[in-house]
Formats: structure tokens, sequence, C-alpha cells
């Protein structure tokens, strides 16, 4: 079941001397991040903030939030993780997110053989490193196509190399 609540980023410190926070956003691109207009500190929903202006580049954003109106208030904050309601995501039908493969099973593309669960994604320059737990550790898989062939809600789908889970 996917979440409702997805992280997106995390409070690095303070901005200025009227509450801004400054965050690293944890998306494809900040445009998407600077539409968001509530932010959450829990990944249940529980404790929220209404953005009232946002601004930023690349992965790092400036955000003031109601409530938050001095330097103090904002340091306060400094080094949680920030969710957002995944409906407020402009997110591609075809899309799948890395939040919602975490926990899946990792399968054999032909023969449908479970290799064990994805228990992270690395990020490198060269291409991102599916973490696999199995039952004798952790494989590290790469994600370029010669692997990964396939990517659903129910399963990841892969072609190992010979060894590569022995």
């Amino acid at each position: 079941m996917k979440k409702k609540y997805i992280e997106q980023g995390y409070i690095s410190g303070t901005h200025g001397v009227r509450g801004e926070i400054k965050m690293q956003v944890w998306c494809d691109g900040i445009s998407g991040f600077l539409k968001i207009k509530t932010l959450y500190l829990d990944e249940n929903g529980v404790k929220s903030y209404k953005v009232s202006s946002s601004r930023g580049s690349k992965s790092a954003a400036v955000v003031k939030l109601e409530g938050v109106d001095t330097v103090e208030d904002a340091a306060k904050l400094k080094g949680r993780t920030v969710y957002v309601d995944r409906n407020e995501l402009d997110i591609p039908e075809d899309r799948i997110l890395v939040c919602d493969l975490i926990g899946l099973p990792v399968k054999d593309a032909d023969s449908g053989k479970v290799y064990g669960t994805l228990s992270s994604v690395e990020e490198y320059p060269a291409s991102d490193i599916y973490m696999v737990q199995t039952e004798s550790g952790v494989v590290q898989v790469p994600d370029v196509p010669q692997f990964i062939k396939r990517l659903t809600d129910e399963a990841i789908y892969i072609t190992p190399v010979k060894g590569m889970f022995e």
C-alpha cells in the first residue's frame, strides 16, 4: 500500500531572522516542490505547517511556514524530515516513486524466483544502486537496463549476472 505522506526533504537550517527555513529537497526538481501548500513533520500527517512562501534552486529551498516567525522558532525545526501529502504532488500515472519500491520483493524477470526484498536505494553518480536484502546479506544491484527489467507496484523484476545472488 502506498504511503499517504512521503518524505520530501529535511530542514537543514535557518535563513534570515524572520523564521524562514532552509531545506534540502528530495525530489526530481524544485519547481514541483515549490507548489506544495502544506508540510508535515511526521509520516502520519499529524503535525503540519501551512507554507506562506517558498523559493529555491536545484535541490535547496527557502520556506516560510505559518506560525514560525523568528529565527529561534525556525532553529527548533532544524534536522527534521519533511513530508508532503502524496495528493499534492503531480505524479504521472506511469511513475513509481522510490519510497513505493522499498519493501517490494525482487524477482527474476524470467523465472519469477524471489531473490530478496528491496531495503533501500542509494544514489551514486553513475546510477542508483538497489540494496536487496537476502537471507545471506545485502546484494547491490545497479539501476541500469542490463539488470533492472521492470518495476511494478507489486515487485521489481531483474536479470542478475551469474553469481550475483550466490
